[in-house]
């Protein structure tokens, strides 16, 4: 009877074990929420204009960013040559510039 006693014991003690570990993997790591909210508030991009076509910028990386009339930038000053800081936000797989900024 003792024995039978301890089984059950160490049966329900590795059951709760395991679902104590099981809920701890499931929590979200804070690291992680942190990126999500960043991802969701832009990101940044800062470079060369290599060329202008239309309403998309290409930076000398490579980088394409279109550019909604919403965004206040005077188009001479969107030149080749040009260093610019830029937040955006991808849209269909697309960069849209949230703002930009024209560093010299």
């Amino acid at each position: 009877m003792m024995r039978v006693l301890a089984v059950v014991v160490a049966a329900l003690l590795t059951a709760s074990l395991g679902v104590t570990g099981v809920m701890a993997q499931m929590k979200t790591d804070p690291a992680q929420k942190m990126e999500q909210k960043s991802d969701k508030m832009g990101q940044r991009v800062e470079g060369t204009i290599k060329s202008v076509r239309g309403n998309t910028v290409t930076l000398e990386d490579g980088t394409e960013l279109s550019i909604p009339s919403s965004v206040k930038v005077t188009k001479d000053q969107l030149k080749p040559g040009a260093q610019i800081s830029a937040e955006y936000e991808e849209r269909a797989g697309q960069k849209v510039a949230k703002s930009i900024q024209i560093k010299g």
